[in-house]
């Protein structure tokens, strides 16, 4: 078995060799016969380009970004130049100790996980105390990505992955910051639904340091974190979320756009308001639509007649929606039913039916992906 350790490096002069010192010694399970160390240098400019130049070993490679683009783009860039079967990322800090490979390592070697979470938060390793608003908001990033992606860590956000790289290879990665971290967790989350990818967790040291130490990750990056926990998760519960949310967005479209139409351009007659409503309505179905596609879905068209196939199926589903709620609300009004009750019923009833329809019949070839064997 080969490792290839995933070394990104930005302005890391202090700390790089002596890092990348302990990495090269550092245990290994002795089913592991073969370790290589690609380092990814993300444009740094305080001289650490000029460290890497002096290295001089047959087992480490060395890459640049000649702009700088993020850790998520130089882990992207490892990822691509890594042979080994199992992939580790080390960060160029001194905050995660080289020596716990062993541990971390242990549960693939051993045959049991294809997936290696490093946990600061179990286990009864030593833990540098520092900021307790970081520790409050990795538990709360790491409870939400949970709750999205169906898995159970305790540390989403850790450095310490390890990978087997025919699982690594299954999925593409986007983001170019910090926000790789939620990204990998919703994929990984994605494959253990799917595949049978199997995820452990062990116990982990950490070594923190202060933003005067050179720690870089900041409150944006926190926000970015939400933002890629609500995009990339593909579980039942992100699904139900995201059609929640898109209604919402649909349901606000469609009752501005008649205001505007009715307020902004004086379309007051009987007849310019039903113009109006009906105008309204396809915008609502448009921007329904694009969301369903590109957030609730990610779904990516390859042409111009896919595209417009979708849009059709898009509009029939909704129009078959807006018919069944004309004639049940006609029928349930003919037995005397009160209104309200009556147009209860039949919201619940287009809710269900646009669920059913845009998961089976427009994204059904997403939702066979995401549920195999339905």
């Amino acid at each position: 078995m080969k490792l290839s350790i995933i070394i990104p490096v930005f302005n890391e002069k202090n700390t790089f060799l002596a890092i990348l010192d302990i990495v090269k010694k550092a245990p290994l399970p002795k089913e592991i016969k073969e370790r290589e160390i690609v380092i990814v240098d993300d444009c740094s400019t305080d001289g650490t380009r000029d460290i890497l130049a002096g290295i001089k070993d047959k087992n480490v490679k060395i890459f640049y970004h000649e702009k700088n683009a993020g850790k998520g783009a130089a882990l992207q860039t490892g990822f691509r130049q890594a042979t080994g079967d199992v992939v580790l990322i080390q960060d160029a800090d001194m905050e995660y100790d080289p020596n716990e490979y062993p541990k971390l390592l242990k549960p693939i070697v051993d045959g049991k996980a294809d997936v290696v979470y490093g946990s600061r938060f179990m286990g009864g390793e030593p833990h540098r105390v520092l900021y307790f608003w970081h520790m409050l908001g990795n538990k709360m990033l790491t409870l939400l990505s949970n709750m999205f992606s169906d898995l159970n860590l305790t540390d989403m956000e850790t450095c310490y992955k390890v990978i087997k790289k025919s699982v690594l290879d299954q999925f593409e990665l986007e983001e170019k910051r910090f926000g790789i971290e939620p990204e990998m967790t919703a994929k990984i989350g994605e494959l253990s639904r799917t595949k049978g990818v199997r995820v452990f967790e062990v116990g982990i040291s950490y070594y923190g340091r202060t933003y005067e130490e050179g720690k870089k990750i900041g409150l944006k990056d926190a926000f970015r974190a939400l933002w890629c926990i609500f995009k990339y998760n593909t579980s039942r519960f992100a699904h139900l979320v995201k059609y929640a949310i898109n209604g919402i967005f649909v349901a606000l479209s469609q009752y501005a756009s008649i205001i505007a139409l009715v307020e902004s351009f004086g379309m007051r007659s009987m007849l310019q308001q039903n113009i109006a409503h009906a105008i309204s309505i396809e915008i609502s179905i448009i921007v329904g639509f694009v969301l369903h596609s590109f957030l609730g879905w990610r779904y990516r068209f390859t042409s111009v007649g896919q595209l417009m196939l979708k849009v059709f199926q898009f509009h029939f589903i909704t129009g078959i929606s807006v018919a069944m709620r004309l004639v049940l609300f006609y029928s349930l009004s003919a037995t005397g039913m009160d209104y309200k009750l009556n147009t209860i019923i039949g919201i619940v009833v287009a809710i269900v039916w646009n669920f059913l329809g845009y998961d089976r019949i427009v994204f059904k070839e997403k939702y066979k992906e995401i549920h195999p064997g339905k």
